[in-house]
């Protein structure tokens, strides 16, 4: 995991998502679940914060770099 990785706020995780290409697809409970056109699904929880692991996960599930997700928040 990278030391660049911090807590942040949930609408900046799906700020980024939708702008590398996601689309929210459904919500089960407290997960969104978001698709890219080719295929690749995330599962996002719905808190107010996203921790640095579950980032880190997102950010596998999305195949992002932590590098590429600060670029996308900008």
């Amino acid at each position: 995991m990278s030391s660049a990785l911090a807590d942040v706020p949930l609408r900046k995780v799906v700020q980024a998502l939708t702008a590398a290409g996601f689309e929210h697809v459904r919500t089960k409970g407290s997960h969104a679940v978001y698709q890219h056109q080719n295929g690749r699904v995330v599962v996002v929880p719905q808190h107010a914060t996203v921790k640095r692991g579950t980032l880190a996960s997102v950010l596998r599930q999305a195949g992002l770099t932590a590098a590429e997700f600060q670029r996308l928040l900008r």
